[in-house]
């Protein structure tokens, strides 16, 4: 049976380590842990759940880090997870499963990453993968293992697996998340010096200013990687996604709707782009075609696992959006009695009926029949 090795860099994460560790023990052979310099308890926790523990001073360099920990890996594979991740019980079984297939040299696996203890976002990433001297991480920040594997095997080669990972992150710690970004984005420039040319250093730079709320500093960004970026790249997708969602932050509907039409064509199946373009119709008030794009949401289904996909968009999502654009659409048909404009007002409880025969909302149906009894009550 091939053993697989857990590879974690750590620096002050004793409320984290425990459950990252626990939640893989059962299913790995070794765990190597390379602490950067804590100054808490990370080390002991570690060393209690029987953890190799190796030292290395931290030189702004996440690549080196995980590179130290590849050193000291004894198993056939590798598994690496950041401390604020855990393995999915019900999925990671599948580790000894994957790991004997002969014509794999590495797996995607599924990331959830998790806000308020609730699923909020999923991608496809990279995780497992042989234990090999040429297989080393590349850029010294979001650190890239994958491009080393390929190099030496072949895109045959990366397997796709059900194993699934929660990213907890530091969402209830704002100082720590703010250090954290402003520490990424210090990083990421001096990458850009020795990696410029490549597309996903700017991808990653445009996502902390996304996170800061800098809107168009962060599609400017995008722009960049998207100019340097093919179109097959793992995040190619996510950064689409992003772009769309910044054009409607910033009330540039019409960009976000070209470029949404225009990905489409590239991702048939992202149903994300076509929920962001009712989101756009919505905030237009162009409900009929809202309407439209969250019905087609309903039917997609949620998107294939590598297209970067928030929680709920196939289903809750656009089920609640729907709900309140009724709600305005029944707003809007008191607002055009009341103006004497009773063509147009019976057009838009009408498409309220019409919506209501595809997603039946008891609360909504009533209350169209109180306005209908109220303003048109001779179609009673």
């Amino acid at each position: 049976m091939p053993t697989i090795s857990l590879c974690i860099i750590a620096k002050n994460e004793e409320k984290n380590i425990e459950r990252c560790l626990k939640s893989a023990k059962p299913y790995v052979d070794q765990i190597v842990v390379v602490d950067t310099g804590s100054t808490d308890f990370t080390v002991e926790i570690a060393e209690g759940l029987g953890a190799e523990v190796y030292h290395h001073l931290w030189q702004d360099d996440f690549a080196l880090a995980r590179n130290k920990s590849l050193e000291q890996a004894t198993g056939d594979w590798i598994l690496f997870l950041d401390c604020d991740e855990e393995l999915d019980t019900a999925t990671a079984s599948e580790l000894k499963t994957a790991v004997q297939h002969e014509k794999y040299t590495g797996y995607w696996v599924k990331i959830i990453n998790m806000f308020n203890n609730r699923p909020s976002t999923s991608f496809q990433g990279f995780r497992l993968f042989r234990n090999a001297p040429c297989h080393r991480f590349e850029c010294p920040i979001h650190e890239q293992i994958l491009p080393a594997v390929i190099r030496h095997s072949s895109q045959e080669a990366i397997g796709h697996s059900t194993i699934t990972i929660y990213h907890h992150g530091y969402e209830n710690d704002d100082t720590l998340y703010k250090n954290k970004i402003e520490r990424n984005l210090k990083i990421l420039h001096k990458a850009m010096k020795n990696y410029g040319d490549t597309g996903f250093l700017p991808f990653y730079i445009a996502v902390e200013h996304q996170k800061l709320g800098e809107h168009q500093k962060a599609l400017e960004f995008y722009q960049q990687s998207l100019s340097k970026t093919d179109l097959k790249e793992s995040y190619a997708p996510a950064m689409i996604r992003s772009m769309v969602h910044c054009h409607t932050v910033l009330k540039q509907y019409q960009q976000g709707l070209d470029l949404a039409n225009q990905f489409l064509q590239v991702y048939p199946n992202y149903t994300d782009l076509v929920y962001l373009k009712g989101i756009i119709y919505q905030q237009s008030d162009r409900f009929t075609d809202a309407l439209s794009c969250f019905n087609q949401c309903l039917a997609m289904g949620p998107p294939p696992i590598h297209l970067f996909s928030v929680q709920g968009v196939a289903k809750e999502l656009p089920l609640n959006t729907i709900q309140q654009i009724l709600e305005s659409l029944l707003q809007e048909t008191a607002e055009l009695v009341k103006a004497g404009q009773k063509t147009q007002a019976f057009t838009a409880i009408n498409n309220v009926f019409d919506q209501l025969k595809k997603t039946p909302f008891e609360a909504a149906y009533n209350k169209m029949i109180q306005t209908m009894m109220i303003y048109f009550p001779g179609a009673q």
